[in-house]
Parts: structure tokens; C-alpha cells; sequence
């Protein structure tokens, strides 16, 4: 076992001017990963992509490791043993699982199987991964403007999905926004339409939520409504490179989805999926690392009179006070990567939460960017 004393431990920690304290909350073995990381940062810092810095995490690096020999073969007991594992995860039967290319192979399963021809109703700006397959099928995408506050306008959602609708898409917490629907509302909502209309709720940066703000909308799929949610391995699981995603729903809408089915899974990937799902100690220290550098890029805004989201993911989404082309063009001056555009919110800029190195240095380009001196 390797061993850190105290000074040791804060000799190996970075802050930031005035706004930060070390983030030494996490057990142990991250401590030592980010210390590793932050002896050198890797330039251009990359905090546009929603990325988790941390993963993948000591239980799914083995198991990759070990999956290199079979890794010639098509996968298939791992594939079941995963299936298993999450059906158990999320207390409902195998027959309601099915595991996707990430969340994007489901999205686009998703538009083939309800919006041919058909309609889509979302929130405004959201993950537009549905949206451009919708569209492509010669959908008609309803885009409904997020509230004031950033957040789903429910009521103005439900209007759109008066006229016949084939999917409704509710990302929760919302990519970029990161604000969530209040669970009660959420399933209220989810209720109201599902005699109707399937409603898609992606729950991909849950892990990082308040539990007091929302939750899990899967007990609705637990009682046979016309409900799909939508989960992933990357972001809490840092796998985001691996291509693994799973939807929760009735038996009969996962049989319809896995005829749609456009990719053969990824065998190591689901070998490290399964290995990460019980690695208990590396999620809790990631989220609880997450969270704290979360919390200091809200504190750096504040100081500095930056309007942000009331985020619940593992990214905010700022008001830079700048057109985002020129301030992602500063930032680049910087050697730091940020959002891209979301339309139509343009001086509005989405931020990842990188390790506890990157996430100081982020706040002290914005620090020089607004013109304030270290």
C-alpha cells in the first residue's frame, strides 16, 4: 500500500487565487490520480465534451485489460452478464433492458421506431442527437424554448404534444442547461402523455444530481407505462469512449427497439461496464471530486458576476458576457477547449468539470479573460 503524509498530500494539491481550497475529499487512490494528473496538464485542456477526467476506474481498467485476449471474438456471455447486473441495478426483469453503442445508437433507434414521417417534441436547446435523425427522417421537430430559468417548460411542452406526437425527449438533468424537472412533475408529465405518446426521458447525468432536486423516473417503467429511459457508462463511469449506453422500458417497446438495432456491441466495453458498475468506492470519490470543482467554478462565477445555470450535472452552463465564438476563441488563447454552440442561447458557453488541476486552471484563464488580476 503507498502511503502520503499530510504535507506530502498538500504539496501534491493545486489552488486557485482566492476562490479555491484543495480537494482532498476523495479516498485515497483518487487523491493519488489526481496528483499524478496534476504534475502535468495536458494541453489543450479539453472541458467541452462532458467528459468524466477521472474514469475509467481501477475495477473497469482490469477488466479491460483482461478482455484484450478475447477481444478477436464477437461478444455474447459478457453482453448477458451485463444485462444482468443492470436489470438488477434498476430492480426490473432482464426483458426490460436493452444495451446500445452508447446513448446515441438508442436515440436514433428511438426516432426510427416512433418518428418515420412522424413528430418529436423536446425542450430547447437540449442533446440534439434524436433531433437531427428525426429530422432526417423527415420528422417534424417541435423545439420548445426552455423557460426562464433555464429549465423544461412543462406546460408549454405539453401544448406542443396536443397534435399527434410520436416521442416526446426529456433530458434530465438537460445537456447543456443542467437543470432538472422535478421528479413528482416529471412523472406527472410522463403519465399525462403515455396513454398516447412514448416519452424518452435521458437520465445520462443523473449520478450527479441532488437527490433532493430529482430523481429516477424508472419506477413508472417498473409500472408498464409508455415510458423509455435512457442511462449510460459515460459519464459517472468515465467510459465515454467505449460506446455504452442502456434503455429501461416495457418488454414490448424493447423488443421494437432491438429490431432497430444498428450496431454489434462492443465486447471489452461491456466487460468494463460490468466490472465498473460494482466499483461502489471509485463512483462515490469521482462524484464527490465532480462536485467540489463543480462548486468552485459556480464560487469563481459568483465572484465574478457570471450568470450560470443551477446545474445538477458534470458541467455548468455560463453566461460569458461575450458572443461564444470570441470567447471560445479566448479560452483557445488559453490552451482550454469549451462548449459548443447551442442555439439559441449564443453568449451562453457550457463548461465540463475537469479534474481539480484543470478546473483551477479554467478559473484562472476566466480570471484573466474578465480582466481580473491573480
Amino acid at each position: 500500500m503507498i502511503s502520503l503524509d499530510r504535507r506530502r498530500l498538500l504539496a501534491l494539491s493545486v489552488t486557485a487565487p482566492a476562490l479555491t481550497a484543495p480537494v482532498i475529499t476523495a479516498t485515497l487512490p483518487v487523491v493519488l490520480q489526481a496528483a499524478e494528473r496534476q504534475r502535468e496538464l495536458r494541453f489543450p485542456l479539453r472541458l467541452s465534451a462532458n467528459e468524466n477526467p477521472w474514469g475509467p476506474g481501477p475495477a473497469a481498467r482490469a477488466a479491460l485489460a483482461a478482455s484484450v485476449d478475447e477481444s478477436c471474438r464477437y461478444p455474447g456471455e459478457v453482453t448477458n452478464r451485463l444485462v444482468a447486473a443492470i436489470a438488477a441495478k434498476e430492480n426490473v426483469a432482464p426483458d426490460r433492458i436493452l444495451i446500445g453503442t452508447g446513448s446515441a445508437e438508442l436515440l436514433n433507434m428511438l426516432a426510427l421506431g416512433y418518428c418515420m414521417r412522424g413528430r418529436l417534441v423536446s425542450a430547447w436547446p437540449t442533446f440534439n442527437y434524436v433531433h437531427a435523425m428525426a429530422a432526417k427522417l423527415e420528422a417534424e421537430v417541435v423545439r420548445v424554448p426552455v423557460d426562464q430559468n433555464l429549465r423544461h417548460d412543462l406546460g408549454a411542452m405539453a401544448a406542443a404534444a396536443k397534435s399527434p406526437t410520436g416521442l416526446i425527449y426529456v433530458c434530465n438533468p438537460n445537456n447543456p442547461t443542467g437543470t432538472v424537472v422535478p421528479a413528482d412533475a416529471l412523472r406527472e408529465f410522463c403519465r399525462s402523455f403515455g396513454e398516447r405518446t412514448l416519452v424518452a426521458v435521458d437520465e445520462a447525468y443523473l449520478d450527479f444530481a441532488d437527490p433532493a432536486a430529482t430523481a429516477s423516473v424508472v419506477d413508472l417503467v417498473r409500472a408498464d407505462a409508455n415510458v423509455v429511459v435512457l442511462r449510460t457508462f459515460s459519464k459517472i463511469h468515465g467510459l465515454a469512449g467505449l460506446r455504452i449506453g442502456y434503455a429501461i422500458a416495457r418488454p414490448d417497446i424493447i423488443r421494437k427497439l432491438r429490431g432497430l438495432q444498428l450496431a454489434i456491441p462492443n465486447g471489452p466495453g461491456h466487460a468494463a461496464a460490468l466490472a465498473s458498475l460494482g466499483d461502489a468506492d471509485f463512483l462515490r470519490t469521482t462524484r464527490t471530486a465532480l462536485l467540489a470543482d463543480r462548486a468552485r467554478i459556480v464560487a469563481a462565477c459568483d465572484a465574478l458576476g457570471i450568470a450560470c445555470s443551477a446545474t445538477q450535472g458534470n458541467f455548468l452552463f455560463m453566461k460569458t458576457g461575450l458572443a461564444l465564438e470570441e470567447f471560445r476563441a479566448q479560452m483557445r488563447n488559453e490552451k482550454i477547449e469549451v462548449g459548443r454552440p447551442f442555439e439559441p442561447l449564443l453568449d451562453w458557453c457550457r463548461i465540463t468539470v475537469g479534474t481539480s488541476a484543470e478546473t483551477t486552471a479554467f478559473i484562472t484563464a476566466l480570471r484573466k479573460i474578465k480582466g481580473v488580476r491573480a
